[in-house]
């Protein structure tokens, strides 16, 4: 009896881990298949949501999948979302993510369509190239930092007004507002200055016995020469420091393309009809 009471208690010691394996592998599954189910539910949701035109509360049920779920599907739609909401850069990301995904690769129908709907959000983004000094300069948008580096940069922005901030240690931080238009293309200069200014050359003293006596001064003539500020030369000059000025936030409206649609929470984007996905 003793015996046989071991071997049981053996036999049970043996196959625990296996039944507990095993029992935790059922438990995954059962996760995934609800996960499954909830993001299909939000998809479905957010799915009705945009043929309302809600396209706020779209976004969330969309987002909300994904978290659960991610699918290409579900990407474009919230690539999709975004456009429509007036967002063009947010949206240019998450295309990029969509192009990324294994699903996606080799999938014309899919292809297409984002090719599609990556047009209207380049035509709908809007760029700002900069030329900054010094080329290692840190930019921030919004608060953010942007991944761009170098002398030359290309900012895509949301229309709107925007902050931006130019840092470089052993120099002065800049500050920029940038009100921007849908589709709007423009150009900005920022050269920081440097905390030390340079030192400035000694200048060379005449010993006084061996300066010259001060000639009288003849009689003034007459300057028909234009006044400073009369020379188109000064304004030129006024110009380039209002673009390359440090300091004060300069606000600088860029230049909209008359082909750019219109979209928005209050606009009209009927471009886009037929880009939703409705299969997950």
């Amino acid at each position: 009896m003793v015996r046989l009471l071991c071997f049981v208690v053996t036999l049970s010691l043996a196959w625990s881990p296996d039944w507990a394996a095993i029992g935790s592998t059922a438990t995954a599954q059962q996760d995934t298949a609800g996960d499954t189910q909830r993001a299909r539910s939000l998809f479905e949701r957010g799915l009705a949501l945009a043929e309302s035109q809600r396209w706020a509360e779209a976004l969330s049920a969309f987002r909300r999948s994904a978290e659960l779920v991610p699918r290409a599907s579900t990407s474009f739609n919230i690539a999709n979302a975004l456009y429509r909401l007036d967002r063009p850069a947010d949206a240019l990301l998450e295309l990029d993510r969509h192009s990324a995904m294994p699903e996606v690769q080799g999938d014309y129908a899919a292809l297409r369509r984002e090719d599609a709907l990556r047009d209207l959000v380049e035509n709908a983004v809007a760029e700002v190239r900069l030329a900054i000094t010094p080329s290692a300069a840190k930019v921030f948008v919004d608060g953010r930092l942007s991944k761009a580096t170098g002398f030359e940069r290309l900012l895509y922005l949301n229309p709107g007004m925007h902050s931006m901030r130019i840092t470089h240690d052993g120099y002065v931080s800049a500050l920029r507002e940038l009100q921007v238009e849908r589709g709007g293309r423009g150009a900005l200069t920022i050269a920081l200055r440097p905390h030390t200014p340079p030192a400035s050359a000694s200048l060379a003293l005449i010993p006084p016995t061996s300066i010259p006596p001060t000639p009288s001064a003849p009689e003034a003539a007459t300057d028909d020469r234009k006044p400073f500020v009369k020379r188109p030369g000064f304004w030129v000059m006024i110009g380039a420091i209002a673009v390359v000025g440090i300091g004060a936030g300069v606000a600088v409206a860029l230049t909209r393309k008359d082909d750019a649609p219109q979209c928005g929470t209050t606009g009209n984007c009927a471009t886009t009809q037929g880009l939703t996905v409705t299969s997950f």
